[in-house]
This record gives structure tokens, C-alpha cells and sequence, in this order.
């Protein structure tokens, strides 16, 4: 609108000039050599005007010729571009479809038409790896090195091969070189933590676990819980070494990290009773128990408590009231009752247990009471239950399903952080492989 009316403006101004400069009349005359022209002086400006528009078209034209090679030439390289990122695309859909031929065909296509830009250098990584041509895709993926705009891609594809060839060790140096590129990158940091933890270097992983933390990278939750598990490490190290202070230190804060966790429980009241703070012991098992009984927690929480007879056993039944739906509770106040002689008690407790999917030690306090009742054709009862007894509940892996007496931050046998679960043995849920994944059990990386 605001154009309008500056073109109307303008427009009007001309042709007032036009009707001007006709009103004003007079005449011009030009003398040259033997030559001499008058002419009207309207006409001679008309002429000018006339002049000056003629010639401009005919810059412009001449522009425009001069020009057109140039046009041309951008015009079909536009036209290349548009067919490279066609290619292109088809390309990166084929890898996605699992077309080898399809992919390595559109790589060789965007490659010639795009002029080999670092795009094409991952497509071509791909199509070789999807054709199984490893040669070439190292190739690609070292190529892709020496830019700065896909040297993190190309150790993340360097990486994805070298765990394909079983080299743990390269692999894992790809990655700490990628997480140095980019610590915000989620699968560098969980990479460089999975080698710190399996080395047992628990200090670098908790740095590792920090900058993950403090970038977001994981999320609040799981990053206390792993915080925790680390800080559990440190402690059992730091109390194995004599480093007492330290050690109570890492235990509390693991405690407080994660007051579910059995082994932060575990340990900081193990290192409370040791010092003479049984009180501070019994609160600690309790707020652990309330979420995850467990019989170490039981046999730590009748420790802290110096008492005899019936009053222990009324310490004990304050476990019942913080998770008295759990059998954990009733098994740990059957056996403080079984020692305390008190076999009314004791016979309430396994009841509430119940008779069936019964384990071996819940069966085996059956056995002790039916004992000291004297009732021999009870007792050889239960005994014979012994054979088809359920597993007693242990740690066992919930990724490979080893199984231990003791709980370790990683599993000894597949190398999975924090995957103990204390449960009775049987068939593992599906986990997520590890990152660095020994030959055989690395999941595919993808680039796309």
C-alpha cells in the first residue's frame, strides 16, 4: 500500500513537470561547425528524457547478456544440488531399509553430485557397513576424522566397529576421545563410564557421572542412584583400607543419595555399630528396611541392640510395623523368637508366611521348631520339603543372570552396572547390553 502510493506520488510529479515545462514554451538553438539546429525547448528535454531512458535499457541489456553464463551456470549447479540431496535422502532410506545395493548406489550418486561433503562421508560409512565391507567403511569413517563438523560421528561409527571386531580397547578409546569432544554427548559419557566402573576406578566415574549431571545428560534420579553405588564402592574400599572417616563419609552420603539402596544401608550401619553409634545404626536400617528388607539388614538391625531375651524380640517386631506385608519381616522376627525361646511367636510368624513356595531357610525354620517341640513325624515333614524348596532370594544379575552371594556395583561376569537384584533365581529380564559390550553382545550403533 505504502509502494502505491509513493508510485502515484511519483507519477504525478512527472507528469506536472511534463505540463510545466510545455507551458513555459521558448526555443533552443544549437550551432556547430556549419550546422545549426533550434528546436522548440520542450522537445529538447522530452529528447534528453528520451535519451537517458534508452540508454539505461540498454546497460541493463547489455548487463543481462554479459550476466547469463554466469546465471546458467548457477542455475545447473542448483539443479545438481537439488539431485545430490535427492540421492541423498533415498540414500540414508535405503540404510534405514537394509538396501546395501540401494544405499551404496545413492551414496556413489550424492558423492559425485554434492562434491563430497560431510554428509555424503557418513552415507557411504553406512551403505559400506550395511554391505559388510569394514575396509571401506573405516576408510570413510577416518575420513571423516579430519573435519571438525563430523569427527564426532566418525569415532561414534569408529567405535560401533571396533566392538563388531571384539576390540574392547579401541573401542574404548574412541569413545574417551568423543566424550572429550563432546561431554555432553550421552552415549560418549555412558561409554567412558562403563570402562571406568569395570576398571573399578570409581573416583573418575563419579567426575564422569558429575559432568553427565550437571549437563543433563542423565536424568536426576538414576544419576543419584548411580551416585550412590559408586559412593558405596568407595566406602567398602575406604573401610577395607583402614580409612575410617572416610569411609563413614561416602556411607552417609550413599545412604542419603539413595535410602532404598541395601548396600548404602548395609554398610553405613555396619561402619555406625563399629564406631559405637548403634542408635544411629537401628534409624538407619529402618529407613532402609521400610523400602527393601532385606536378612543383612535384619542381622545388622539385631546387632545394634544390645538387649536379650523378649525385649529383643520386641525390638524386632518394630521392623514388622515399617513393612509388615513383607516376609523379609516375619523371617527375621521368627528367628530373633526361635533364639529368644519364644515359640508361639515364632510358629505366628512362619504362618503368616505361609506353607507354600516356601525357601530353604524359611523350611528350615519349620524344621527348627517342629524340633524343639519335639514333634518328629512334623519335623521329618518338612524336611522332605526340602527337595522341591524354591531357591533362597540372592543377588543375581537382571542382564546376564549371574548369580552371587556378595552384591558388586558391576556384575563379574558381564560387566553391567548396578544390576544386582536381590530376588529369588530365575529367568532374567530383558536388559539393554552395556555400551561397551564384550564380543557377541553389542547391540548396533546408529549414526543417523
Amino acid at each position: 500500500m505504502i509502494a502505491l502510493f509513493f508510485y502515484v506520488i511519483v507519477m504525478a510529479a512527472v507528469i506536472g513537470g511534463i505540463v510545466w515545462i510545455a507551458d513555459r514554451g521558448g526555443s533552443v538553438t544549437f550551432v556547430w561547425d556549419v550546422w545549426e539546429v533550434t528546436t522548440d525547448t520542450p522537445i529538447l528535454i522530452l529528447g534528453i528524457l528520451l535519451l537517458v531512458v534508452v540508454s539505461v535499457v540498454a546497460v541493463l541489456l547489455l548487463q543481462w547478456i554479459w550476466r547469463g553464463p554466469r546465471r546458467i551456470r548457477l542455475a545447473l549447479g542448483d539443479r545438481r544440488k537439488e539431485k545430490g540431496w535427492q540421492a541423498l535422502t533415498s540414500g540414508l532410506v535405503a540404510v534405514a531399509a537394509g538396501d546395501a545395493p540401494g544405499a551404496r548406489a545413492h551414496a556413489r550418486r550424492a558423492d559425485r553430485l554434492l562434491d563430497r561433503p560431510p554428509l555424503t562421508l557418513l552415507l557411504t560409512a553406512q551403505a559400506a557397513q550395511l554391505d559388510g565391507d569394514d575396509k571401506e567403511a573405516d576408510r570413510r569413517f577416518r575420513a571423516m576424522l579430519e573435519r571438525p563438523e563430523t569427527e564426532f560421528l566418525g569415532l561414534r561409527g569408529l567405535m560401533a566397529a571396533a566392538l563388531r571386531k571384539g576390540d574392547r580397547e579401541a573401542a574404548a578409546e574412541y569413545a574417551r576421545k568423543a566424550h572429550v569432544l563432546r561431554p555432553d554427548a550421552a552415549w560418549a559419557a555412558e561409554a567412558v563410564f562403563e570402562l571406568q566402573t569395570r576398571a573399578g576406578d570409581w573416583t573418575a566415574a563419579r567426575q564422569t557421572l558429575k559432568s553427565a549431571r550437571d549437563r543433563k545428560v542423565i536424568e536426576a534420579v538414576p544419576g543419584r542412584r548411580r551416585h550412590a553405588v559408586l559412593l558405596v564402592e568407595e566406602a567398602v574400599r575406604a573401610h577395607e583400607e583402614g580409612r575410617g572417616d572416610e569411609a563413614l563419609k561416602f556411607a552417609r552420603t550413599a545412604h542419603g543419595e539413595a535410602p532404598d539402596l541395601v548396600p548404602a544401608g548395609c554398610i553405613l550401619a555396619r561402619l555406625l555399630i563399629d564406631s559405637g553409634k548403634g542408635t544411629q545404626a537401628v534409624r538407619v536400617v529402618e529407613k532402609t528396611w521400610k523400602a527393601a528388607p532385606h536378612p543383612d539388614l535384619a542381622d545388622l538391625y539385631i546387632e545394634a541392640w544390645s538387649d536379650e531375651g523378649a525385649n529383643r524380640y520386641r525390638r524386632m517386631e518394630r521392623l514388622l510395623d515399617l513393612n509388615e506385608d513383607d516376609r523379609e519381616a516375619h523371617v527375621a522376627a521368627a528367628r530373633v523368637a526361635m533364639e529368644s525361646k519364644l515359640t508361639g511367636e515364632m510358629r505366628r510368624h512362619l504362618n503368616a508366611i505361609g506353607t507354600t513356595d516356601l525357601a530353604p531357610r524359611e523350611i528350615r525354620l519349620w524344621v527348627d521348631l517342629e524340633t524343639s517341640e519335639n514333634n518328629a513325624e512334623k519335623t521329618a515333614e518338612w524336611q522332605a520339603r526340602m527337595i522341591e524348596a524354591s531357591p533362597d532370594r540372592t543377588w543375581q544379575c537382571n542382564g546376564c543372570g549371574h548369580i552371587t552371594r556378595t552384591w558388586r556395583a558391576v556384575c563379574d561376569a558381564c560387566g553391567r552396572f548396578d544390576s544386582m537384584v536381590w530376588r529369588s533365581p530365575g529367568t532374567v529380564e530383558e536388559a539393554r547390553p552395556p555400551v561397551l559390550a564384550s564380543p557377541g553382545e553389542a547391540e548396533p550403533v546408529t549414526l543417523s
